[in-house]
C-alpha cells in the first residue's frame, strides 16, 4: 500500500508517517519548503518528498502521477484558532482552496484513491453540557474562522462523495496533544514553559489564557491509529469523531503537570492568550468510530503530559 500525507512535516503528519512506516506502508509526504523544526520525523530517510504548495493544481497532480498513492491522508491546513481570527484569508485560502484543489486533481486520476479529510471538533460550535459529548449527526454552528473553513472542508468532502462517487472519508478531529506539538497548542505551550522553568532558565511563572473551559485531549498516536482506522473499516462520506469522550477542564491539566515538576509556580493570566469568542465544553462521541473500525483510545492523558515534558525538556537542553 503507498500512502501519500499532505502536510507531512507538521507535528500529526511525523506520528502519521511513523505509524504507517511501521504497518509496511509505503510513505510519501507532499508539503512546503519550510520544514516544520519542532517536527519529530523519524524515518525520513525511508520516505518521499514533493515539494510545493498545496493550492498549486501542477504541485498536486505531479504528487498524484508520479507516487499513484492508494490512500492520502490531507493534514495540511492553518490550524490555529487565534490564528484565523488575525489572518481568516490565508485561513480560508489554505484550508478550503488547498482542499479543493486535492479533491479536484483526484476527481481526474483514472484510478480510485481513498482519501481522509481532516475536519474538526470546532464544527460543533458553541455546546451546553447537556448537549456533549456530542454526536455526528448534531448541525454543524461553527463560530470562529477556522472551524467555519473546517465546516466548509466537511461539507466539500461529502460533495465530491456524492457528487463523483469518490472514497473521500472524514475525521472530526478534537484536540489532541503529544511530544513534538508546537506551542500553538496549549497543553504544549503549558510543557514548555514548564520545562523552562524546571530547568531554571525561566522565572516560576506561567502565563495562560482562558480556563474555564473544558476539552476532549486525545494523545496523537492514538489519533493517527484512528485516521488509519477509518480509511481501512470506516464508511466514505460519513464523519467520524476522533475523541476520547473523556472532559477535562484546563485547570485540571495544568494540575496534573504541576505534579510532574519539582517547582512552585505562580500562574499569570496572560491577555494576549485570548480569543475573541471560546466554547466552553467541546466533548465528543466516540462511539460510532469505536462500534464500525474497533479503534479505541489507548494511552492515557497522564502519559501524554509526562511525554510532551520530556520532549521539550530534551529540546531545551539542547540549546542551552
Amino acid at each position: 500500500m503507498k500512502a501519500l500525507i499532505t502536510g507531512i512535516r507538521g507535528f500529526v503528519g511525523g506520528h502519521l508517517a511513523r505509524h504507517l512506516l511501521l504497518e509496511n506502508y509505503e510513505v510519501a509526504g507532499l508539503d512546503n519548503d519550510q520544514p516544520d523544526k519542532t517536527g519529530e520525523q523519524t524515518g525520513e530517510k525511508d520516505l518521499r518528498f514533493f515539494s510545493g504548495d498545496l493550492r498549486d493544481e501542477a504541485v498536486m497532480s505531479n504528487a498524484l502521477t508520479e507516487f499513484a498513492p492508494d490512500v492520502i491522508f490531507h493534514l495540511a491546513a492553518q490550524s490555529s484558532v487565534k490564528i484565523s481570527f488575525e489572518n481568516p484569508f490565508e485561513t480560508f485560502s489554505v484550508n478550503l482552496i488547498g482542499t479543493l484543489n486535492l479533491l479536484e486533481t483526484i476527481s481526474k486520476v483514472d484510478f480510485p484513491i481513498k482519501t481522509l479529510i481532516i475536519s474538526s471538533s470546532e464544527v460543533y460550535g458553541q455546546l451546553t453540557p447537556e448537549e456533549c459529548p456530542v454526536v455526528e449527526d448534531r448541525p454543524l454552528r461553527p463560530i470562529n474562522p477556522y472551524a467555519v473553513s473546517k465546516a466548509a472542508v466537511d461539507l466539500l468532502a461529502y460533495q465530491y462523495y456524492r457528487a463523483y462517487d469518490l472514497p473521500v472519508y472524514i475525521a472530526r478531529a478534537f484536540s489532541h496533544s503529544g511530544p513534538g506539538q508546537k506551542t500553538v497548542g496549549v497543553l504544549s505551550d503549558w510543557a514548555f514553559q514548564i520545562s523552562k522553568i524546571d530547568l531554571g532558565i525561566a522565572p516560576p511563572e506561567l502565563k495562560v489564557g482562558n480556563m474555564n473551559v473544558r476539552r476532549d485531549y486525545t494523545d496523537v498516536r492514538d489519533v493517527v491509529r484512528a485516521y488509519a482506522a477509518i480509511l481501512e473499516k470506516g464508511t466514505a462520506g460519513r464523519p467520524y469523531n476522533v475523541c476520547s469522550g473523556k472532559g477535562y477542564s484546563l485547570s485540571e491539566l495544568l494540575d496534573l503537570y504541576r505534579t510532574m515538576v519539582d517547582k512552585n509556580i505562580e500562574i499569570m493570566s496572560d491577555q494576549s492568550r485570548l480569543r475573541p469568542v471560546d466554547i466552553p465544553i467541546l466533548i465528543g462521541s466516540n462511539d460510532r468510530i469505536r462500534s464500525e473500525t474497533g479503534w479505541e483510545p489507548a494511552i492515557p492523558i497522564e502519559t501524554t503530559l509526562a511525554d510532551s515534558l520530556k520532549y521539550w525538556r530534551s529540546r531545551l537542553i539542547e540549546e542551552i
